[in-house]
């Protein structure tokens, strides 16, 4: 086999197993869930359900229904969050 022909497999087979790796979540993300009114401004987790921002640390607002913040799976009821985003202020927060 060449030289050439060697470096190429090598490298193919680290880009393999590099987008094998980054295709599977990890285990901290599997057991966590999105918990939408419990951030306060500039906690959140990501994008606003409702669009009025885009990423991570952009709330104005604390407890924000349509601003979410992951946490452990079975917790979010536990913080008086709510699985899916709704309208409004997290009254049970505020």
């Amino acid at each position: 086999m060449s030289n050439s022909l060697a470096t190429t497999l090598t490298l193919a087979s680290t880009l393999a197993a590099a987008l094998t790796l980054a295709a599977v979540p990890s285990n901290a993300q599997t057991n966590m869930e999105k918990c939408y009114g419990i951030s306060k401004a500039g906690e959140n987790g990501c994008a606003n359900a409702a669009g009025l921002h885009s990423c991570a640390g952009e709330s104005k607002v604390n407890f924000d229904g349509n601003d979410w913040k992951l946490v452990p799976a079975g917790t979010c009821a536990k913080m008086d969050g709510m699985l899916m985003p709704f309208q409004g202020v997290n009254k049970k927060k505020a």
